[in-house]
């Protein structure tokens, strides 16, 4: 597709990098995807386009900063930490789990919404 000429602009979009199995000391899944993107944003085609979908976790941090992305992290947006801890207080507090106490109750609530990690 990259080499075909007079085409329009190319789009490639890349979710779920941190879900790729990542094996310390040896070539990896991760690091084979990672290494795609590296060499698709290096042929610095003026018609491709990649957005890479991920959680914010360092190897992929590393590699993705040295390409000098645009960078959009949803992880920092307030309105996306207000819905997860709506829907964590809907659930803990509808009646599937009417027999917990309010302080068994807000203590799950407050720990689920702290790691929720934008998930």
């Amino acid at each position: 597709m990259l080499s075909q000429h007079g085409q329009g602009p190319i789009y490639i979009i890349v979710d779920g990098v941190d879900e790729c199995p990542n094996s310390s000391g040896t070539p990896s899944a991760r690091w084979e995807v990672l290494d795609l993107i590296k060499e698709l944003v290096g042929l610095k085609c003026l018609d491709v386009r990649v957005c890479v979908a991920s959680r914010p976790e360092i190897d992929i941090q590393r590699v993705l900063e040295s390409l000098e992305p645009l960078q959009v992290s949803l992880d920092d947006e307030m309105g996306q930490r207000d819905d997860i801890i709506a829907y964590i207080e809907y659930t803990v507090r509808s009646k599937r789990m009417p027999d917990w106490t309010e302080e068994d109750q807000s203590l799950v609530i407050a720990t689920l919404s702290r790691n929720a990690n934008g998930m």
